[in-house]
């Protein structure tokens, strides 16, 4: 049975391993130590983790979202990329073999082979519908739970951590709206499309045919099918069937996250707005919102079009 550690104790105790028993300089512990504090920092503020989570709660997913963001954020290159992975992956080697972990979520992620920097992965609008009907045509038990869901994520860019958190009283269906605690338990409130309230209504009637199994689940706005709260893992998984089953580009690699950032992007191109998106996805520095202010095929396209005849 591994061993309890928090992330940021596991940080400490890798240092001293680099330090004393790998004898590394104390420039490159440096530059590892820095590495693990940026994906802790995105962990917080991307996935909602409490200040103290333990190390054992980290997926490959969360860690490979984090190599593609800070690419976009701080303009890195394949080659930092490629450095940063080799140090997380370091990381988790050595806390599997020290017992505190069963596995290395980052062993099987792969380096960057090139040095062209890629275009960001989300769904454009026309894309982010296909998804919709793909739902609605799908004959699962959970249509109408999966709509709101999805409705959610697109319409609103809630972290997923987030969403399995909401419950039924957290609606405001006269303001249009839903409040929660989020990140660093500050109360967020968030304006929710007439669309998403209708689609959460329409749940409503599935909801009540689940044979709830406690007092939280009861709470709880989303049901698995087991009567209990919706956990992470099946909204990650009902989120990647969807994209495949839609036929969107890169379906393979669209997350609760990917859709965060559809919503970010196509509200961003709408309003050109960096303050008021900073605030809609709960980010404390508007820095991590810049990610979402890139420009896509379509509009360097249109630029260029636009460009007066010389």
């Amino acid at each position: 049975m591994n061993k309890e550690i928090t992330y940021l104790d596991a940080v400490n105790s890798f240092e001293k391993y680099l330090l004393v028993e790998k004898g590394y300089s104390e420039l490159t512990v440096k530059e590892y130590k820095h590495d693990l504090k940026l994906l802790y920092k995105y962990l917080r503020n991307e996935f909602d983790y409490d200040k103290n989570f333990a190390v054992k709660k980290i997926e490959k997913f969360e860690i490979a979202e984090f190599l593609g963001d800070i690419i976009l954020k701080q303009d890195n290159s394949p080659a930092t990329r490629n450095r940063k992975l080799f140090a997380i992956r370091t990381f988790f080697k050595y806390l599997v073999n020290y017992e505190y972990l069963i596995k290395n979520p980052a062993q099987s992620i792969e380096s960057s082979k090139t040095e062209i920097r890629a275009e960001p992965i989300y769904m454009k609008l026309k894309d982010a519908q296909k998804y919709i009907k793909a739902i609605k045509k799908n004959d699962g038990l959970n249509v109408l739970r999966d709509t709101a869901i999805a409705k959610l994520f697109l319409y609103a860019g809630l972290r997923v951590s987030e969403l399995v958190s909401l419950n039924l009283t957290d609606i405001d269906y006269e303001d249009l709206s839903i409040k929660f605690y989020g990140k660093g338990n500050k109360e967020r409130y968030v304006p929710l499309h007439e669309d998403v309230i209708s689609t959460i209504k329409n749940y409503f009637k599935e909801r009540s045919e689940i044979n709830i199994k406690n007092e939280d689940a009861r709470n709880a706005l989303f049901l698995s099918r087991h009567g209990k709260r919706i956990n992470v893992r099946t909204v990650q998984i009902l989120v990647k069937k969807y994209a495949k089953l839609a036929g969107v580009k890169n379906a393979s690699k669209i997350t609760p996250h990917k859709l965060r950032h559809t919503f970010a992007s196509i509200l961003y191109k709408k309003t050109q707005d960096l303050k008021v998106l900073q605030d809609l996805l709960g980010h404390a520095n508007i820095s991590t919102t810049q990610i979402y202010t890139h420009t896509d095929t379509e509009q360097k396209k249109n630029a260029i079009d636009d460009f007066p005849d010389l």
